[in-house]
């Protein structure tokens, strides 16, 4: 009798299902990112692009030369979620003597969701070159500080990354 030859169909071989698996498994992950780009990102479009944009070159020579000029520092202590955090400001030129601003407003974006973005204005201290601002953030993760000042009828605008922790 001549040796049992093992049939063996196709749907058994480790190659075929190991090769099958990597392919379903590329797949599915292509699909789960496809589903979560189209589930709702807001996006970071700015409604009033074309307006913001007409003065551009003019904004950016401003924009140097008065970085040039001041010297922005925020005092940021540990940010954490849904807690009143209190936000220092001071702008100073390079001799150390106080910007005389007519108006000072921080900005927190989120850079997730534009829905979240707020704005509050902020109170000069008794020192007369502090600026301040209590803010409560009410989500975690990467924010975006810009305190926007108006100084001789020229806004001036500072920006600083920060980060809320649960």
């Amino acid at each position: 009798m001549k040796a049992e030859e093992k049939l063996q169909h196709w749907y058994k071989s480790p190659l075929l299902l190991i090769w099958l698996f990597l392919v379903l498994m590329a797949m599915s992950g292509t699909i789960y990112m496809v589903i979560q780009a189209n589930s709702g990102f807001s996006g970071l479009v700015v409604e009033d692009f074309y307006e913001r944009g007409q003065d551009y070159e003019e904004n950016i020579h401003k924009k140097l030369e008065n970085s040039a000029r001041w010297r922005p520092e925020f005092k940021i202590k540990e940010i954490n979620l849904n807690q009143e955090t209190i936000i220092e400001f001071n702008l100073s030129d390079k001799q150390g003597r106080p910007a005389v601003v007519e108006k000072l407003t921080l900005f927190a974006y989120r850079p997730s969701n534009a829905k979240e973005d707020f704005s509050v204005p902020m109170t000069i201290l008794k020192d007369g070159k502090t600026y301040q601002a209590p803010i409560t953030f009410s989500n975690k993760g990467k924010w975006d500080l810009l305190a926007s000042a108006i100084i001789d009828g020229i806004e001036v605008n500072y920006a600083k990354s920060i980060f809320v922790k649960d």
